[in-house]
């Protein structure tokens, strides 16, 4: 995450907002074990940019 994040910001880029999105209620109802895995280290990241 340090580089993904420190690699945007040298090339001038100003984060505005990141989320790490947690797994759907409805996924513990098809694979409960991927839901709990999911709810303690997520597996996507998704952030906002912009260049002033």
């Amino acid at each position: 995450m340090e580089t993904f994040l420190g690699e945007l910001l040298a090339a001038g880029f100003v984060l505005e907002r990141l989320i790490e999105p947690r797994p759907v209620a409805g996924l513990r109802e098809v694979n409960e074990a991927a839901y709990n895995r999911l709810r303690r280290a997520p597996s996507f990241v998704a952030v906002k940019l912009a260049r002033p």
